[in-house]
């Protein structure tokens, strides 16, 4: 078993702050130390190479603290030497269950098959399916750009991707490369005391989804 711990002491970040190792990722402002030392928590964002080396040293179960959403699938393949671009690409499809799928949840679960060329997604629910235009969406989903998916290890590039209907419930995916880092950047995440008390307001927009909305009330409430 391995146990890989995310947290970064403060004054190593101190230190490679005052080295110009650390860099805004954004529109966010830079990192002061007074930040640092505000902060009750700071983590580092490990990638694949963490999990890689912990299956290396012989780890049949990895514990592991704050990972971005691909790395625990796309770890294994990569060591055994599949395509990183397709490994991370397909991490990035499981991380939500079955969003991908129609009709979507994270309630549910997903499988993927992993060749040379390509991958291939299936919701193991029968009620469940994967087209091409859920499975291209969610690759669309959480990411900055529609064509890149960035994280440690690179940048996943997606522009000649392809999404074809493999089977009556099951998408292929090909085309996706990785554009390897030269150096391997990890992003910190922080929290610090603001306020004790949360106030969330949501609102619906979509016309595609209120005209569906008593189906989706409907859903929730079997779900739940």
């Amino acid at each position: 078993m391995a146990l890989i711990h995310a947290e970064v002491e403060k004054d190593y970040l101190k230190k490679k702050l005052t080295e110009g190792k650390i860099k805004p990722l954004g529109p966010v402002p830079e990192l002061t130390s007074k930040d640092i030392e505000e902060a009750t928590r700071i983590v580092a964002v490990m990638g694949t190479h963490s999990h890689i080396k912990a299956l290396e040293m012989g780890a049949g179960v990895i514990i592991a603290g704050r990972s971005n959403d691909p790395a625990m699938f796309a770890a294994l393949p990569i060591k055994e030497g599949y395509d990183p671009g397709l490994a991370l690409h397909m991490g990035k499809i499981l991380e939500c269950g079955a969003m991908a799928s129609t009709p979507g949840t994270t309630s549910d679960c997903m499988m993927a098959y992993l060749r040379e060329d390509c991958f291939m997604v299936e919701p193991t629910n029968p009620m469940r399916k994967c087209i091409p235009s859920t499975v291209a969406a969610h690759t669309l989903y959480e990411k900055s750009s529609p064509l890149h998916i960035i994280g440690p290890e690179g940048v996943v590039d997606v522009t000649g991707c392809k999404f074809e209907q493999y089977s009556e419930r099951a998408v292929k995916v090909s085309g996706s490369k990785l554009n390897k880092s030269e150096t391997i950047n990890i992003k910190l995440e922080g929290a610090s005391k603001v306020a004790y008390r949360t106030i969330c307001i949501a609102g619906l927009r979509d016309p595609i989804m209120i005209q569906q909305i008593d189906e989706c009330e409907k859903h929730v409430r079997d779900t739940v």
